[in-house]
């Protein structure tokens, strides 16, 4: 068990409110496709590019919730460094909203911004946790246009 933390140390709440470096994720018609058939989707405009076009849109219609794949870069710095310490060293997904504003399309490159929004300690059945709450903006590169927010909490016990 980790050690009890009577409340959250300055490192941790200077991390509040402080975006992290953009991430670029590309939108691409196999990751679509791949995407919409992993959930189940049968809409036409995920798969066919034509009937997406037919449908009145520029492109392959990125399924909700699909924002592309994060650019990987072999000589940039690995990963997002931790901005605390902290002695909970599990973690678990505690859940992510998904929301969309404008449509995403094939060939498009967003910008991924993630700021913590929040943290606090914490009692669960396991003992104290961390519960942290980030919002990430996704912007399109091409027209500057937010176009879906998402909305996660993390749990580190």
């Amino acid at each position: 068990m980790p050690d009890e933390l009577p409340d959250l140390t300055p490192e941790m709440k200077a991390a509040i409110g402080k975006p992290g470096a953009p991430t670029t994720y590309e939108v691409t018609s196999l990751g679509i496709r791949t995407f919409g058939r992993a959930v189940g989707y049968k809409n036409a405009i995920y798969f066919d590019a034509a009937a997406a076009k037919a449908a009145g849109h520029k492109d392959l219609v990125s399924p909700p919730g699909y924002f592309g794949m994060p650019v990987f870069n072999p000589n940039a710095a690995a990963g997002r460094a931790a901005d605390f310490e902290t002695p909970f060293k599990r973690n678990l997904n505690g859940g992510t909203g998904v929301f969309p504003i404008e449509r995403v399309f094939a060939g498009d490159v967003l910008d991924a911004v993630t700021t913590l929004v929040d943290l606090k300690l914490d009692r669960g059945r396991l003992g104290q946790m961390l519960i942290r709450t980030s919002e990430t903006v996704y912007t399109r590169k091409s027209d500057g246009k937010v176009v879906a927010k998402t909305r996660g909490t993390g749990l580190s016990y």
